[in-house]
């Protein structure tokens, strides 16, 4: 595993302000297992990078979402 990927995705979780729990209950692992490959402990399976990069993706947005309709709520409410 290139340990770039992996920093680059430990970048990305941070930039988003996505907590590291949250983005392993999206995955589905342990948030332990998360941890020990963001922190390079733990090799990360083949795959891994794509795999959490689809769904920080997705995370992204649905608060960009999120953030759509909250503004035309508070729009409406002027």
């Amino acid at each position: 595993m290139d340990p770039t990927g992996i920093r680059k995705l430990r970048g990305r979780i941070a930039e988003l302000g996505i907590r590291q729990q949250d983005v392993a209950a999206a995955l589905g692992m342990d948030p332990s297992q998360l941890s020990a490959i963001l922190n390079e402990r733990r090799r990360a399976p083949d795959g891994f990078v794509d795999e959490v990069t689809a769904t920080l993706d997705r995370l992204e947005e649905a608060e960009a979402a999120a953030d759509e309709a909250r503004q035309r709520v508070l729009a409406g409410a002027e």
